[in-house]
């Protein structure tokens, strides 16, 4: 592989990581995994460290720009009122504490501080600072399983996970009302 190649794979996975740092719901030890696989544990930690942090800076301007789009009654709401009355400083320690705790949902913490009137550099102060620590521990974690686990197991359990979601959603939506048509 030449360096053309690893520039573009470089590049076309950063941009899957700050992607999924936006989106906020696509879990990231997937990711860190591809990273690490791709590029070794320290590129790949820091590869996977800078999609989740300018990710989550872009869904967070993202989730402000949608919810400034939202009809006015929402607005008048008692959790609209709680989120947008808290001081900055709370909101920052909220971010800080969320991101430092496993398994919150990146998308969630987004979205609720883009609900308040925190700033973006806040945003990306407590936010960069709560995810270094997690992204370090998901990248040896991460790590661990791709130097124990066979490839074998690590691709079948991977696909069970996939085909398994693909099932429960096709069913949730056939459930619905929104089948496929046949």
């Amino acid at each position: 592989m030449d360096i053309n190649d690893i520039s573009l794979e470089f590049i076309a996975l950063l941009l899957l990581n700050l992607a999924a740092g936006a989106l906020g719901f696509v879990p990231s030890f997937l990711l860190t995994g591809l990273n690490i696989s791709s590029f070794g544990v320290a590129t790949g930690t820091v590869l996977s460290l800078t999609g989740e942090i300018f990710g989550a800076v872009l869904g967070f301007y993202l989730y402000r720009f949608g919810f400034s789009k939202v009809q006015p009654s929402w607005k008048k709401s008692r959790f609209w009122n709680y989120m947008h009355k808290q001081p900055a400083a709370t909101v920052f320690w909220g971010i800080l504490l969320f991101r430092l705790l496993p398994f919150i949902p990146s998308g969630l913490v987004t979205a609720g501080a883009a609900l308040t009137t925190i700033n973006g550099l806040l945003f990306f102060i407590a936010s960069s600072l709560g995810k270094i620590p997690a992204v370090f521990l998901e990248a040896a974690i991460v790590y661990g399983i791709i130097e124990t686990v066979p490839a074998v197991v690590q691709y079948t359990v991977g696909i069970a996970v996939c085909l398994t979601a693909l099932f429960v959603w096709l069913r949730k939506r056939k459930a619905t009302g929104n089948g496929l048509r046949q």
